[in-house]
């Protein structure tokens, strides 16, 4: 008998109806249970090999165009939802089986609160990654600056119209003036000065425009609208949203704790970044070619110097302002970067790293230079810098647009007001305070907190923290770690002798005033001493 019990399992025996009736129904549950486990792991398993090969085919499949790309992308995005949404549920059903069977088997005794956890956890991320499957995130792409009208500048829209006769392309719905550093156009919907558009809209940058040759800008406006001609910005328009969604899932999948699907789906997006990379720079390279024919090669590439150029002296200017310590009582951005751009401009021509730098852009990546005037027919990259950076630009296209001036200075105001008020607030995080100047600065952005409480008093400021429960006061610079329980208990661990002291937060009226107030206190300290030992690091790698 123990012979036939060795050469039949019972998993075959079980099947049989006979030999079934005789098992009890403990046995047979688990037997059961034990076969779905099993089958369930095989489907997922085969599951994810068939869908991981239909997104490789996808991926393959989209590096033909940018129709091919979209349909791909779409195609997959659908398939890999409903594939991992099954998968949630199937992982979910066996960890629910496995938290009972693993101490079952391995200790024979079950965890009802063990097993009742795991379920809830996994109800939990089955309705989290589901909800994602029906949730469209919204997405608002607001642009600073000001729409230029036709009937306010005729001469940038009849300039604009010969361009876009060359290229051979309608003309942008409408055209935004604003002083970023860069040019770019968009189908998708914008925002400016809480107004809506649809359609093509163009980017202009009057800062730019300023310091371009009319040639110059020209070919940079060729190359804009040639992205109008190829329909880049139409299949930009229709991937964004899939693009957004898909990263919405991804984010859903990870608080769900679901991060074997998580993985297996960043895989995927990770090999299409590759498709979509590549016909960027394929849109990239044929948006150029046409802007050179359009002007010139010697155009296209004072175009692209001389955006890069400005880009970089702008960052220069900005960076260099915003790590004074000291608060600005004016930026004067553009008035630094007008007067001290020429200079810059015939010494970025002989800057060794000219070949690699890039030209900034919000929904593209862009070759490097070396390679985009190469493709042009200029493979001489210095010498081109010489002879192109060492003139400065005429502004011609500038001068078409009505009250540029008067524009641009507007915008400028804003932008220079916020970055001021942004230098300011970051400020009091760079100090250990040493001067009273600094503390002066630290103390306006963190004063001292007094707060009532049942068992006393609790003072709060930069330094220290003083309770009338604790025995002296507490330096800030002790504090190693804050822990918060259910009830209110506030646990400070202080070092370097590994006290203990605790805060009961419930005593006071406003209890979530005073655990935000001593987080953000310490927070402050904390950044402040990480800051200071960059900016140590700085000093000595100079």
């Amino acid at each position: 008998m123990s012979e036939f019990y060795e050469k039949v399992p019972f998993s075959e025996l079980a099947t049989h109806s006979e030999f079934a009736q005789n098992l009890d129904t403990r046995t047979k549950f688990d037997f059961f249970t034990f076969r779905w486990m099993i089958r369930i792991s095989k489907w997922s398993i085969l599951a994810g090999v068939l869908v991981f090969a239909v997104g490789g085919i996808c991926v393959a499949l989209s590096l033909r165009s940018q129709f091919v790309q979209y349909l791909s992308l779409s195609i997959g995005w659908h398939v890999l939802r409903i594939f991992s949404a099954l998968q949630t549920i199937a992982q979910g059903t066996m960890l629910v089986a496995l938290s009972y069977w693993v101490t079952a088997l391995w200790f024979n005794v079950y965890v009802p609160k063990l097993i009742g956890i795991v379920a809830i956890l996994a109800v939990v991320a089955m309705f989290m990654v589901i909800k994602a499957i029906f949730t469209t995130p919204h997405a608002e792409f607001v642009v600073g600056g000001k729409v230029i009208d036709k009937d306010q500048s005729p001469k940038l829209w009849e300039r604009l119209q010969v361009i876009c006769d060359k290229v051979g392309t309608s003309p942008p719905d409408q055209v935004i003036a604003g002083i970023d550093d860069n040019f770019f156009v968009t189908e998708n919907p914008v925002t400016v000065q809480g107004k809506n558009y649809d359609g093509r809209t163009l980017f202009i940058s009057l800062a730019l425009l300023k310091q371009l040759h009319s040639a110059e800008a020209d070919a940079i406006l060729a190359h804009e609208m040639a992205h109008f001609s190829g329909n880049d910005t139409l299949y930009s328009r229709k991937i964004s949203p899939l693009l957004q969604r898909y990263g919405h899932y991804l984010q859903a999948l990870s608080d769900g704790g679901a991060l074997p699907i998580l993985y297996f789906m960043l895989c995927f997006r990770a090999l299409f970044e590759l498709s979509l990379g590549a016909l960027s720079r394929k849109r990239e390279f044929r948006a150029d070619k046409i802007a050179a024919d359009t002007t010139s090669a010697n155009d296209m590439a004072g175009a692209l110097l001389r955006t890069t150029a400005y880009s970089r002296y702008r960052t220069n200017v900005e960076n260099d302002l915003f790590n004074n310590e000291r608060a600005l009582e004016s930026a004067n951005i553009s008035e630094r970067v007008e007067r001290g751009f020429p200079k810059f401009a015939v010494g970025f021509a002989s800057d060794p790293q000219l070949a690699s730098a890039e030209t900034s852009h919000p929904f593209d990546s862009h070759p490097p230079l070396q390679i985009r005037l190469e493709a042009v027919g200029l493979p001489k990259l210095s010498d081109a810098a010489q002879s192109l950076l060492t003139q400065p630009g005429d502004g011609g296209w500038y001068q078409n647009i009505e009250n540029a001036d008067e524009i641009e200075r507007e915008q400028w105001k804003q932008f220079e007001e916020s970055f001021r008020a942004l230098h300011e607030q970051s400020l009091p995080y760079r100090f250990l305070p040493q001067t009273d100047q600094e503390r002066t600065i630290v103390v306006r952005a963190f004063p001292e907190m007094l707060f009532e409480g049942k068992d006393g008093t609790l003072i709060v400021d930069y330094l220290q923290i003083q309770s009338a429960t604790w025995a002296e006061p507490v330096l800030i610079s002790e504090l190693r770690n804050l822990e918060l329980d259910d009830y209110g208990l506030l646990t400070i661990d202080l070092a370097p002798i590994g006290k203990k002291l605790t805060l009961k937060t419930a005593q006071f009226p406003d209890k979530q005033l005073v655990i935000d107030t001593i987080g953000r206190y310490y927070g402050r300290y904390i950044t402040a001493l990480e800051y200071l030992k960059f900016k140590a690091k700085e000093a000595e790698s100079k």
